[in-house]
């Protein structure tokens, strides 16, 4: 893993030019800070997320699982309509680590979180999995530069964190021909329920 970290650090910057062109949408994480889940209790064997739900926002996106390519890309889903989840994050319901979900913004609309700088503290975010659906409540949402974005690096990918957290990433800040800036939202995870038919 840290062999993966470094390489993403290194090439962070031009992951950043790639990604904020045409339909693709993605972040960064700020480190810290938000309240921490001391109270919530993690699944025993946390599964793969298969959607994400955010009443406040009017999403429910099906998951797909992405892959850092060879040389260092995160490539979100090619659908702007479905959410990409880093599978060398942690699953939702873990009790470390971090859940890191990327989506796309698209400037004309239509994609999945254009919407995700509206977020507010407070307002509840679902992630359903096969074993249950975790709800998160929003603790902050940022906006960052791309040089905070290559800065905190590390804080976005890395799983060394002893409380969990949800990190949702996009672009914002359309110029004409690209992103400049990065809309990432941090969310604490409440618990654990039966995922309802109309959720999954």
């Amino acid at each position: 893993m840290s062999g993966l970290l470094d390489s993403l650090v290194g090439k962070l910057s031009a992951v950043v030019m790639v990604l904020a062109v045409g339909l693709i949408g993605y972040g960064a994480v700020m480190p810290g800070g938000e309240a921490e889940a001391a109270d919530f209790r993690p699944l025993s064997a946390p599964s793969k997320p298969t959607r994400l739900v955010v009443p406040a926002l009017d999403v429910r996106a099906p998951i797909s699982p992405i892959e850092v390519s060879p040389s260092g890309v995160l490539d979100p889903p090619a659908d702007p309509t479905r959410m990409g989840w880093w599978q060398r994050s942690m699953r939702p319901g873990a009790g470390r680590g971090q859940t890191v979900l990327t989506g796309h913004t698209v400037h004309t609309g239509g994609g999945v979180l254009d919407r995700l700088g509206d977020l507010r503290p407070g307002q509840r975010v679902k992630v359903v999995t096969p074993r249950g659906t975790v709800v998160y409540r929003t603790t902050r949402v940022e906006t960052l530069s791309k040089a905070e974005l290559a800065q905190q690096a590390q804080s976005l990918f890395g799983q060394d964190r002893r409380r969990t957290r949800l990190v949702l990433i996009t672009c914002t800040d359309w110029n004409g021909s690209g992103f400049e800036s990065n809309v990432v939202a941090f969310a604490r995870p409440l618990g654990v329920r039966t995922a309802s038919p109309a959720e999954g």
